[in-house]
């Protein structure tokens, strides 16, 4: 038998883009679309975020089954909880892009892109997640020496979560 091809994997440096939507008209039917993901109200977060203050986990709760007699307990894919918080630099003046984006109460949608370039310009056809959110209560957090200051912010999540779905035109 063959040794297997090694795929070629997409280095994270430069390739990702996660974006602050106001509105999109259908996010749990077709989805966004290229106009919606670039009008004027959206945000552009990426480079505010602290290069590990991003932090977007998924827990996938069990349905643990047990059945007469059997010898093995059987299991499903119960409840499914995204959490997402950031970390993102901030100096309050107007050209912090994520505090005046996300003050607390803000609701709208995080968009995740990534494997594509951050600058390449959002197009018919990329695959993204969509996470409808409200803004918590963002945290100053504690100065540290040769450090930027930082704030430390939840965005709780408040529907359904797309996943890996296609941008419209």
């Amino acid at each position: 038998m063959a040794t297997e091809a090694v795929p070629a994997g997409t280095v994270a440096d430069g390739n990702g883009l996660v974006l602050f939507v106001p509105t999109i008209a259908d996010p749990y039917g077709t989805g966004p679309t290229v106009a919606e993901l670039t009008a004027t109200g959206v945000k552009k977060l990426t480079y505010s975020i602290d290069a590990g203050g991003y932090t977007h986990t998924i827990t996938v709760n069990k349905v643990k089954v047990n059945r007469l007699t059997m010898a093995q307990e059987l299991q499903y894919d119960g409840i499914v909880t995204d959490d997402i918080s950031i970390k993102y630099a901030y100096t309050n003046t107007v050209s912090d892009i994520a505090r005046l984006a996300l003050p607390a109460g803000a609701v709208g949608f995080i968009v995740e892109r990534w494997a594509v370039p951050n600058g390449q310009a959002i197009a018919a056809g990329d695959i993204i997640d969509v996470i409808p959110i409200k803004a918590s209560i963002p945290a100053k957090d504690a100065p540290a020496a040769n450090a930027e200051l930082t704030r430390t912010q939840t965005l709780n999540v408040t529907g359904p979560v797309s996943r890996d779905i296609p941008v419209h035109a």
